[in-house]
């Protein structure tokens, strides 16, 4: 039985720490396309 606790315990560490590294890669994407926007933007405000 405390194998199976044990397992249950890493699963959700796992899944916790896949959904914290994934919600911390769509703000660094969100980010970056932020600022290709912002570059975008002075390009048609120079031409």
């Amino acid at each position: 039985m405390i194998y199976l606790a044990s397992a249950l315990i890493l699963m959700w560490l796992f899944v916790g720490g896949y959904l914290l590294y994934m919600l911390a890669r769509q703000r660094a994407l969100e980010k970056e396309l932020r600022s290709l926007e912002e570059q975008l933007q002075s390009r048609e405000d120079a031409d």
